[in-house]
């Protein structure tokens, strides 16, 4: 006799919650993708939905002699000693009235207290403890949302905007063609909306322009903007933030004695350099000159301080040296000299050494470091060898194309044990990016594999970056196999988060 146990788990939730018989297909079951639905999946707990606008679940039965239900009150706990009242929603209304991005509530709207409160208990229960667990060590980047009470608007509104784009990626199916996608799709343009009339509010004062709150918003959506386009126009956001920082003077000024702005900054700084991997040597962005930038990651780089990227901090200094000298005149002799000295001293670091000279973490092992220095190393030499030969600022000799096959044999072999290694795979875009460029050599099914990670690594953060990448490599492999590592890239790319 078949277990029931077994035939039960066959059937998708979807199929499961309309009583039809599920024909078990993976990833998505047919009834599901012919009604035009997206398919849950199997997993052994039911996933969480997002509902459309006035969509419910289940309406309660009214008891004779009930009148109207009463109004409804949602309230945001704070572990603080001062118990705060229920915020209702004509209160939340009353408290936002001045502000005209605030539609007025009527029957047929969806109150946009709803969408926060949904967004902070989707945060709170999917993206704040998968960040957690993910962990290298302590960072001021992951941080629970326990209350929305004194969250400025134009910062609520792009946490907001954050969580909806997490939902969607997260979809087995993310298609906006979807009749289930298309309601959250208008809610998260709503909010960013919302969100950039509020940050023009701010910088069309003079008192508020140069206050912290205009810094914070822009900062908060910059990244989110990051993590949401499929453009390379982020450029446009980090110059008026740069220029947003001279108010307060300058960039320097504040990373180094504004100690509350701190971790934002590093955190753009070690955005700028990843980004300048993956842009036009002649379209590069930098937050200062390079020996203030390498000064700058002595005294606040560690791996673990930005939770996406984990580079031993040897590598990175690596990273800002190249980068200069992807910008420079390669027919140079000095340029050649020390892109020969850089490529040289890549070879002789050893994860195993950076591995045990780490602090103890409780967070990670000494196995998982392991991963990330290998994976990390394999990838800054072959960027090294690709991205300087593209300059001329390293010649293809038999030597150098060696090298370029050794680490590219490390990269691909060490890239499973990184996408199956919990703490490292959050790590792994960058290294992908890196090998996806090597794969036009390598052949279709090493293509084939980045081109899943890519889509897999979009899917469990919650961000489009990955699926750029993906585009752009796939643009690259019909090119053959002799393009060279600028020919990538059309514009300014971020992938870092």
């Amino acid at each position: 006799m078949p277990n029931l146990a077994n035939l039960r788990h066959q059937h998708c939730w979807e199929c499961r919650r309309r009583r039809v018989v599920c024909d078990g297909q993976q990833p998505v079951c047919n009834k599901c993708r012919t009604a035009g639905i997206v398919c849950p999946g199997y997993a052994d707990k039911k996933p969480l939905q997002w509902l459309a606008p006035g969509q419910v679940m289940s309406r309660p039965k009214k008891r004779k002699g009930q009148g109207r239900l009463p109004p409804l009150r949602l309230q945001v706990s704070c572990p603080s000693p001062k118990r705060q009242a229920p915020l209702t929603p004509p209160e939340f209304q009353k408290r936002h009235r001045n502000h005209p991005a605030t539609p007025p509530i009527t029957p047929t709207l969806r109150p946009e207290m709803f969408d926060i409160i949904e967004a902070m208990l989707y945060y709170n229960a999917r993206i704040y403890p998968d960040l957690q667990s993910h962990q290298l060590g302590p960072s001021q980047f992951v941080f629970p949302m326990l209350t929305v009470e004194d969250i400025p608007l134009s910062i609520l509104h792009t946490l907001v905007s954050v969580t909806i784009n997490h939902r969607i990626m997260q979809m087995s199916d993310c298609c906006p063609e979807i009749d289930l996608v298309k309601p959250i799709l208008q809610r998260f343009y709503h909010h960013r909306g919302i969100t950039i009339r509020a940050i023009h509010e701010l910088l069309d004062a003079e008192e508020t322009r140069r206050g912290l709150e205009a810094v914070v918003s822009v900062y908060a959506f910059l990244f989110a903007f990051l993590q949401q386009s499929m453009t390379p126009s982020w450029r446009t956001h980090v110059d008026g933030f740069m220029t947003l920082l001279e108010f307060h003077g300058g960039f320097l000024e504040i990373i180094d004695r504004c100690d509350q702005m701190r971790p934002s900054l590093v955190g753009l700084m070690i955005t700028a350099v990843l980004a300048n991997t993956t842009s036009p040597p002649d379209n590069q962005f930098q937050v200062a000159d390079t020996v203030t930038t390498l000064r700058l990651t002595e005294d606040y780089y560690t791996e673990v301080y930005f939770p996406p990227m984990s580079c031993p901090t040897p590598l990175f200094i690596k990273l800002i040296l190249i980068n200069e000298l992807r910008a420079r005149e390669p027919s140079h002799p000095k340029t050649k000299q020390a892109a020969l000295g850089i490529l040289g001293q890549i070879e002789l670091f050893s994860p195993e050494n950076w591995t045990s000279n780490l602090e103890k973490s409780v967070f990670a092992s000494r196995e998982e470091f392991l991963v990330i220095g290998r994976v990390f190393h394999a990838s800054v030499a072959l960027y090294c060898i690709l991205s300087l030969v593209s300059t001329g600022a390293l010649k293809s000799t038999r030597e150098v194309e060696v090298l370029r096959a050794k680490y590219a044999q490390a990269l691909f072999s060490i890239l499973e044990t990184g996408m199956t290694t919990p703490r490292a795979r959050k790590r792994m875009t960058w290294p992908l990016i890196v090998a996806g460029v090597e794969a036009a050599r390598a052949g279709a099914d090493v293509q084939k594999y980045i081109g899943r990670c890519l889509v897999d690594m979009a899917r469990d953060q919650g961000i489009s970056p990955p699926l750029v990448a993906k585009r752009l490599l796939e643009r690259f492999w019909v090119g053959g196999r002799e393009r060279k590592w600028d020919d990538c890239w059309d514009g300014a790319y971020a992938f870092i988060m």
